[in-house]
């Protein structure tokens, strides 16, 4: 391959990763942490989702206490949707931790690291 060819796909990858880089803003948990407010465990969610009924229905389950904002109807919930950089629904934060989408066995390991489970 000459050298040409090679430094142009080189090029190519530097300006693929500086898009790509640009394309992915942190989260200001802070700042989410300010709209949602204090409750140590808030979900992101929708009356018509399916896994946020899940999720709902799993957070209960292991007795933990939430806040529930909906992102459709409530104004706090659209804002809050979009600090968190939401695409879905559900988003849950616990602590200072944000999990996207319906993964109840990574919710449940940060519930227990964070001592927010009932029995822990």
């Amino acid at each position: 391959m000459s050298r040409v060819v090679i430094r142009i796909r080189i090029v190519g990858l530097f300006l693929l990763l500086a898009l790509l880089s640009g394309c992915s803003s942190a989260v200001d948990v802070g700042e989410l942490r300010g709209m949602v407010g204090d409750e140590p465990v808030v979900l992101l969610s929708t009356s018509s989702c399916g896994y946020c009924r899940k999720l709902r229905a799993d957070l209960r389950g292991w007795g933990v206490e939430y806040a529930d904002f909906d992102v459709e109807t409530e104004e706090d919930g659209m804002r809050a949707f979009a600090l968190a950089n939401g695409r879905g629904v559900p988003i849950l934060l616990i602590g200072d931790k944000l999990l996207y989408g319906y993964s109840p066995d990574r919710a449940h390991e940060l519930l227990l690291a964070a001592r927010l489970l009932p029995q822990s």
